[in-house]
């Protein structure tokens, strides 16, 4: 199934639900559909070919919504890019995939000119927001307004529908290519083990430019279902009413944002009884934290997940197996095979380290304009006419064949001549009541290799000593894992994404 039809197949069937609340306004999938034809119409109009690269760069609104859909009825390449990207990254995304057409919040005027302007193709840009008419380009409101002809664009699944930028810390952002047929898989598959259907309501509070938040927003709309969505996490008290006064029935997080909920006070008080159930990725969840949660969403199943931008998803941890499976992320979800592989490529068996192997219809077609990075990430599989992907992520499996994450593989701290994981060691300081947020890292040191350092953001009114964390580790962990430095920080630097960043 193409993705653009998830909205249409749905406005054909209910065009007057509820498809999508966005502050005080609720559109219906009628409207949606109408509105994202008519700007997949301009598009074609404007000269758009089939692949043509067109950005995103707004916050989650009703604009967003119908731009996404409106480009892949088009049969453009959508290109969402996060809304905090500051104007040299942008700049560099729009070049680098060659940008046709770029939708662009009036808000965002300075950073949107200044990335163009290094562009050596300039993009069209079609504004939106308070003042847009005046704006040079195309008002978004003035696209809508014209009802331009839904086109008939000829696509198959094997069409390019996507190209998402990574979130990295360090280095140029690479662009993750997406075909119909991968993001399908991947929502056909997530839409089964979660059980989404017509009746959910999910709020979204992730970015439309990670695949994890793009994945929510394409989930609900081929279930029909009604999202939620929120410009982040930043007033976690108001996404607590939005959760009660909407009866949102899924939610999708990372570690970060349950950290945050997990500081607020008197929410074992409220009723929750409308959350079928909560998923974590992104990041480990950090195994403290799922009996805390459980306290706050007593009834609510919880979701553990792995995925990469590259592959979308890979596992998911079925609620029942917590208790007795506290630090995997689960089994391969269907359609989906994975092993872990020495340095030299040897299948490895139970209880052995090694790095994570995808094979699938999800894995990317490859990184854009990147043929040497594609070549070291996508490998010969097991048949001459595929490829497999290689992860970089670090995963023990067990005897029944669930995945244990350990660490990225470019994460590990050597230090003293052993491989430490910074997971392991940073799981063991969360159980620490004090402590809300933590990072374990090393650090070049001329005798150890590398140090361990941990750095530590605690909860309101907490104290700790360093000498209290050191102690607590020696409790659980061998001599050469403890931190040898621990340093209390007010905030942890965090990727765009969310995601606390493993740099130095």
């Amino acid at each position: 199934m193409l993705l653009h039809e998830y909205l249409t197949r749905s406005a054909r069937l209910t065009p007057d639900k509820v498809a999508l609340v966005c502050g005080s306004v609720r559109s219906t999938y009628g409207e949606l559909a109408t509105s994202a034809g008519s700007f997949a119409g301009f598009l074609v109009e404007q000269g758009l070919r089939k692949g043509d690269r067109v950005a995103v760069y707004i916050d989650s609104s009703p604009e967003t919504v119908i731009a996404i859909f409106g480009v892949l009825q088009a049969g453009g390449c959508l290109v969402v890019i996060n809304p905090a990207t500051q104007a040299e990254r942008l700049g560099y995304i729009l070049e680098n995939c060659n940008a046709r057409s770029l939708v662009c919040g009036v808000e965002k005027r300075a950073q949107v000119l200044q990335a163009v302007a290094s562009c050596s193709v300039r993009p069209v840009t079609i504004w939106t927001g308070a003042g847009e008419e005046g704006e040079e380009g195309v008002g978004f409101s003035r696209i809508r307004k014209d009802a331009h002809p839904s086109p008939d664009v000829r696509l198959i699944d094997n069409d390019l529908a996507a190209i998402i930028y990574t979130s990295g810390s360090t280095g140029k952002p690479k662009g993750v290519t997406m075909l119909h047929r991968n993001l399908n898989t991947a929502v056909e598959c997530i839409a089964e083990y979660l059980e989404n259907n017509a009746e959910d309501v999910i709020l979204g509070v992730l970015p439309l430019s990670s695949s994890y938040g793009l994945l929510q927003l394409l989930v609900t709309f081929w279930t029909g279902g009604r999202v939620v969505l929120e410009k982040g996490f930043g007033y976690p008290y108001e996404i607590i009413k939005r959760i009660k006064g909407e009866k949102v029935t899924g939610l999708a997080g990372a570690p970060t944002i349950w950290a945050i909920i997990l500081r607020l006070e008197g929410l074992e008080k409220e009723d929750f009884s409308s959350l079928r159930y909560i998923t974590n990725a992104a990041a480990a969840m950090p195994a403290s934290f799922v009996p805390r949660l459980r306290k706050v969403f007593p009834t609510t199943k919880i979701f553990l997940m792995h995925g990469l931008t590259e592959c979308l998803r890979t596992t998911y941890l079925p609620p029942d197996e917590l208790e007795t499976r506290t630090t995997s992320v689960g089994r391969g979800m269907r359609n989906i095979e994975l092993w872990v592989e020495d340095a030299d490529g040897k299948r490895l068996g139970p209880g052995h380290v090694g790095e994570m192997i995808v094979r699938g219809s999800t894995l990317m077609a490859g990184y854009w304009n990147d043929p040497e990075g594609t070549a070291k990430a996508l490998i010969p599989g097991p048949y001459p006419w595929e490829k497999v992907l290689r992860t970089r992520d670090l995963f023990r499996m067990d005897e029944d064949g669930y995945f244990h994450f350990v660490a990225r593989s470019d994460e590990l701290i050597k230090s003293r001549g052993e491989k430490v994981s910074p997971i392991e060691v940073e799981d063991v300081i969360y159980t620490i009541d004090a402590v809300n947020e933590v990072r374990v890292i090393g650090v070049p040191d001329p005798i150890l290799g590398q140090a361990i350092r941990a750095e530590i953001v605690l909860k309101d009114g907490n104290s700790l000593t360093a000498q209290e964390v050191k102690a607590h580790c020696r409790r659980f962990l061998e001599d050469f894992k403890i931190p040898q430095a621990v340093e209390f920080v007010s905030s942890l630097p965090k990727t765009q994404g969310g995601k606390i960043k493993r740099s130095a």
